[in-house]
């Protein structure tokens, strides 16, 4: 691999950014789901008028199948910051990649 000083300005700083992301940060892949369900209780509000309650759920892909993992909403913000964090990875990758692609041509 090359001396990081060959490397153009651009992908100096994205490269920069990706790792200030990777290792400063927390992030986690997936996608944040609101469901709603009935609790199945008789007297709940929610049998009477049709609706149902509100959950959050962590929607990810292990393999071929997908998981639902429910999340509290005492930790709803923090993870959308995760899932946000990882998707701002997957974009600084894709910068770099770029410019190693045209460092090939």
């Amino acid at each position: 691999m090359e001396h990081r000083g060959y490397f153009s300005l651009q992908e100096r700083v994205a490269r920069s950014e990706l790792a200030k992301l990777v290792h400063r940060k927390p992030f986690l892949q997936g996608s944040i789901v609101k469901r709603t369900s009935r609790c199945g209780k008789d007297n709940c509000w929610c049998a009477k008028e049709g609706g149902g309650h509100t959950a959050c759920y962590l929607s990810i892909r292990i393999g071929e199948k997908r998981k639902m993992v429910y999340i509290p909403q005492s930790f709803e913000k923090e993870a959308r910051e995760w899932v946000m964090t990882y998707r701002q990875i997957n974009k600084q990758i894709a910068k770099v990649s770029k410019y190693c692609f045209e460092r090939i041509k």
